[in-house]
C-alpha cells in the first residue's frame, strides 16, 4: 500500500539514497549529498515539513515531490520523480496533485516543472497532466576556452568579496537581475546562508567596482561533491553600466580564478532568450551542451 506523507527529519538518509538512485538511472545531473541536502533543507525560508513529499511502501522511501516556494513572483518550483521499479502505477500522479494543491493552498499563481530536453518520457508525462514549456535555459559548459588577457575598463577595478559585503551583494544581484524571467529577489538573510556552505568561496566572488561603488559581480561556486567542477553561479552588471566591456572583463576574473583554484570543469546556465549573455559567453568559448525546458501550469483552481 502507498502512502503519501510529509518528509521527516528521520528521512534525510533515506531520501538522499532515494535521489541518487533514480539519478544514476535516469541522468538527471540532481545527485546530492547528506551535507548538500541538510544545507538546502535548512536554508531561510525553505520549510521541509510542509514543502516536501514522500511515498511510502512497506516502510520504504520510493518518490518525492519537493517544492521551492516563490511566491514573490507568484510561483513554486516542483520537482518529482518515482524509483524506476514502482512507475506506471499512479505515484507520480499522486504526488504531483499533492504538490499542485498544496502550492495552490499557499497561494501561488503557476507551478512550474524543469526537465532536460530530451527526456521524451518525462516531457510527455507531464504535458499530459495540463503542463506547457514556456522557457528553455541552456547549460552551458567552457569547452575550449579562448584565453585572452584580463583588462579592466579605465575607471574601474576588480575587487574581492570581503565580510561586511552581504548587503551590497544582494542589492547588486537584485539590481542586475530586475526584470528577468524567473528571478525572485534575495534577501541578505539567504546571502549570508549560502555563503557559509563549504563550496562556496568568499573570495570566489570578485567585483568591478567605480570607485567606492560595487557595479559588477561574479559568483563563483565549487561543486558540492565533484571538486574538479565548478560554476558561475550568478553574474550581473548593474544597469547603469552595461555596454561598457565590464561583463567580459568580469567573466574573465571569473574563470580565471576557477582555473587558478585546480577547477577543470567549468558550467553556468542562462537564459535561451538572453541573446547577449549567450554571445558573451561563446565569445570565451563557451558552449550549449544541454537544454532545460520550463513546463508551467496554471493554478487557478486545484
Amino acid at each position: 500500500m502507498v502512502t503519501i506523507r510529509n518528509f521527516r527529519q528521520d528521512d534525510i538518509t533515506a531520501y538522499v539514497q532515494l535521489v541518487n538512485y533514480i539519478d544514476e538511472v535516469d541522468g538527471l545531473s540532481k545527485a546530492t549529498s547528506l551535507e548538500e541536502f541538510k544545507h538546502r533543507i535548512e536554508q531561510p525560508g525553505y520549510h521541509f515539513e510542509e514543502d516536501l513529499f514522500v511515498a511510502e511502501v512497506d516502510g520504504l522511501l520510493v518518490g518525492y515531490a519537493a517544492i521551492e516556494r516563490e511566491l514573490e513572483i507568484g510561483r513554486v518550483i516542483l520537482n518529482v520523480a518515482v524509483h524506476p521499479t514502482h512507475r506506471g502505477r499512479g505515484m507520480g500522479s499522486s504526488l504531483l496533485e499533492t504538490a499542485a494543491n498544496h502550492s495552490y493552498n499557499l497561494g501561488s499563481e503557476i507551478l512550474q516543472i524543469p526537465i532536460t530536453q530530451g527526456l521524451h518520457t518525462s516531457e510527455h508525462w507531464v504535458r499530459k497532466r495540463g503542463f506547457r514549456a514556456v522557457r528553455c535555459h541552456w547549460n552551458m559548459d567552457l569547452a575550449e576556452y579562448r584565453e585572452m588577457t584580463l583588462t579592466i575598463p579605465s575607471g574601474f577595478e576588480l575587487t574581492h568579496f570581503l565580510p561586511g559585503d552581504e548587503e551590497s551583494l544582494c542589492t547588486l544581484q537584485n539590481m542586475s537581475f530586475t526584470d528577468s524571467w524567473g528571478f525572485r529577489p534575495n534577501t541578505v538573510e539567504e546571502i549570508c546562508y549560502l555563503l557559509d556552505a563549504s563550496w562556496c568561496r568568499p573570495d570566489g566572488i570578485l567585483y568591478i567596482n567605480n570607485g567606492q561603488s560595487k557595479v559588477g559581480y561574479c559568483w563563483t561556486m565549487e561543486h558540492p561533491t565533484d571538486r574538479d567542477k565548478g560554476y558561475i553561479r550568478m553574474m550581473g552588471i548593474n544597469p547603469r553600466y552595461r555596454g561598457r566591456g565590464l561583463g567580459k572583463a568580469i567573466l574573465m576574473a571569473g574563470i580565471a580564478y576557477l582555473m587558478q583554484n585546480g577547477i577543470k570543469d567549468i558550467e553556468l546556465s542562462v537564459d535561451g532568450r538572453n541573446h547577449i549573455a549567450k554571445h558573451l559567453y561563446q565569445s570565451v568559448g563557451f558552449r550549449r551542451k544541454g537544454v532545460t525546458l520550463w513546463h508551467q501550469r496554471n493554478l487557478g483552481s486545484c
